[in-house]
């Protein structure tokens, strides 16, 4: 069964608040609060990916631009 509530469209993505680097993620932390966290730091500090716990975040592909 697909997880559902997994993906986000952002217009543009965040800094991670762990270290800087393009975040492609936005979830619950081991630590406690939400952040944004990219690639390197999301297995490290992440809850994972689903309702309550994160969601993946994608550029929205914006055709009239």
């Amino acid at each position: 069964m697909k997880e559902c509530n997994t993906v986000v469209k952002v217009e543009r993505l965040p800094a991670c608040n762990f270290c800087g680097r393009v975040a492609i993620y936005d979830g619950r932390t081991k630590e406690g609060p939400w952040a944004y966290m990219c690639e390197r730091c999301f297995p490290v500090h992440g809850k994972g990916l689903g309702l309550g716990k994160g969601q993946k975040l994608e550029i929205t592909k914006d055709e009239q631009r």
